[in-house]
């Protein structure tokens, strides 16, 4: 018997029978099955995608249909593959891609642009797999959980400037534009104290202030950018300007800063899966509640919904839209705010309003009550002030607790929709146990996207480009966790037969529209002209 080292394999020279079918490669219950039944099921044309409905008698080189690049893109987004080139590759050598695309190989530069020129198709799609899923019941619909993540964007920290940061470059400049000046002066002033030379002596300095110059004036063309690009922010009213990615901003959060943007979601809580999202670039998240938990309630088609979402989404104004709109939100109130609190004095919270009175108790319970006129404060809210009596507060014992050395008298500011507030803290009260489940509902998607899959930045430029990435990383997050969910035979029985429902049903819509259009126009072309002519004839006299 003969020793081996190493395991060994099988000659390369050595004949083999592999299976004579690419179909043999594939296992009937591998997920690009799925991936191809789902896709087979959209209805291309009627989301927006590009050639979808090219006809066959068009002359010409025949483009890829979108069906096979919105495949390969699917495959390569759930599989950690995002770039252009990349899939290139795969679709080569990978025998899953190869069963997908039934051998196809499309260049990196077609895979590339059917990403950019489809962003607003690939957007279509994400949201018809979310009404899927929900029409599916893999959505609760009573609760969802909103938080916002910063991505990076295709850009750098250093092609992005403020204003700040363009007046600090421009007065830079100035400083080296006046030393070469004076350098140039002094050269100057130094060769005409020199005694003249004949030309052949070789004494000639003009070498030197040609670089000085060509220094000069390569500087005064840096300002003169630099002074376009701050005219440019302050004609705009913008507060940044970014040279590589015109939409990705410096956004900073917590200490850390990041050149991209700020990706919102929207997650059920009952399996996790987002049912809206949007990039802004935009650093706070103050201003988003709103928007992202109406998007949702509509996305849903629920008449109530509850919105959690962190403290930094507090804002009176957004409370105040999202409870119009029949949505009640979960937002703990920043601890903090009140400066009095801090300074050892009395907060907000030491006062007690009494609705029938219309005034506020003091904690010496004394009242504050209204002052004439209204007021409106830095952040758009239109206030009462409420005032304690200044003979009161000169003799108070408690003045010093409550009263800045300078104040005569305690003011208040109650905002005229207050009572929005005073609901929004009851229903905090008892929140704890929704509040604690809020970060276990939507942290899981990001950290599935970043930690696992590894989509910390985008590959595009531009506001629609990075809309239409995030929505096929948001529609292969959904679409891989209704598979593990449903398993293999469920999600492609039920996904596609939605699919295909939701296409028929919009089929049947459109043509409804479509016959109710005809109608209206045959009618206002021949009914309407003889009744308005018989109308506006005048009664003949008797």
């Amino acid at each position: 018997m003969t020793n081996r080292t190493f395991k060994t394999g099988d000659s390369r020279d050595q004949a083999s029978l592999l299976p004579a079918r690419i179909e043999d490669y594939v296992g009937q219950d591998n997920p690009v099955r799925a991936i191809e039944s789902f896709v087979g099921a959209l209805d291309l044309a009627k989301l927006g995608f590009r050639h979808a409905d090219r006809g066959v008698e068009e002359a010409g080189q025949p483009p890829y249909d979108p069906a096979d690049l919105l495949k390969l893109y699917l495959y390569g987004y759930i599989n950690q593959v995002r770039s252009s080139r990349r899939l290139e590759q795969e679709a080569r050598r990978n025998l899953e891609l190869i069963w997908l695309l039934k051998n196809l190989q499309p260049g990196y530069r077609t895979i590339a642009n059917f990403r950019k020129e489809n962003w607003q198709a690939l957007k279509a799609v994400n949201r018809s797999f979310v009404l899927i899923i929900r029409e599916l019941g893999l959505v609760g619909g009573t609760v969802v959980a909103i938080d916002g993540s910063f991505f990076h964007g295709n850009a750098s920290k250093a092609s992005i400037f403020t204003r700040k940061r363009l007046a600090e470059q421009i007065a830079r400049l100035d400083q080296e534009i006046e030393a070469y000046g004076n350098s140039l002066e002094n050269n100057d002033a130094a060769e005409a104290k020199k005694p003249r030379k004949d030309r052949s002596g070789g004494d000639d300095s003009e070498g030197d202030d040609g670089d000085i110059g060509a220094k000069v004036a390569a500087l005064m063309a840096r300002r003169s950018r630099a002074q376009v690009d701050l005219d440019r922010l302050e004609e705009g009213g913008e507060t940044q300007l970014s040279l590589t990615d015109p939409d990705a901003r410096h956004l900073v959060k917590s200490g850390q800063g990041v050149a991209g943007y700020n990706v919102q979601i929207a997650v059920d809580d009952k399996h996790k899966l987002i049912v809206e999202s949007e990039v802004v670039n935009d650093s706070s998240d103050v201003g988003q509640l709103h928007a992202m938990a109406k998007a949702a309630k509509e996305t849903l088609e629920v008449e109530t919904l509850q919105a959690l979402a962190d403290e930094g989404y507090y804002s009176s104004l957004e409370l105040k839209a999202c409870e119009d709109d029949g949505i009640k939100a979960y937002v703990p109130v920043p601890e903090g705010r009140g400066q009095p609190k801090k300074k050892g004095r009395f907060g907000l919270k030491d006062f007690s309003y009494d609705a029938a009175a219309d005034a506020y108790t003091c904690p010496a319970r004394e009242l504050l009550r209204p002052m004439p006129g209204r007021w409106n404060n830095t952040s758009g809210r239109t206030e009462i002030r409420y005032a304690s009596s200044t003979k009161t507060c000169r003799t108070c014992p408690l003045k010093a607790r409550c009263l800045s050395p300078k104040a005569s008298q305690r003011t208040i500011g109650r905002w005229e929709h207050e009572d929005v507030l005073d609901r929004h803290r009851a229903r905090m009260q008892g929140a704890g146990e929704l509040m604690r489940r809020r970060s276990g509902i939507v942290e899981h998607p990001f950290g599935t996207l970043k930690c696992r899959a590894g989509y910390r930045h985008f590959l595009v430029r531009g506001f629609d480009k990075v809309r239409g990435e995030w929505s096929l990383m948001a529609l292969c997050y959904n679409f891989t966790r209704a598979l593990n969910i449903l398993g293999f035979e469920d999600f492609v029985a039920q996904i596609v037969a939605k699919a295909r429902a939701l296409a028929v049903f919009k089929c049947v819509l459109k043509a409804f529209l479509h016959c109710i259009q005809f109608i209206m126009a045959w009618f206002w072309e021949h009914i309407a002209p003889p009744l308005k002519t018989r109308w506006l004839l005048p009664t003949p006299a008797a």
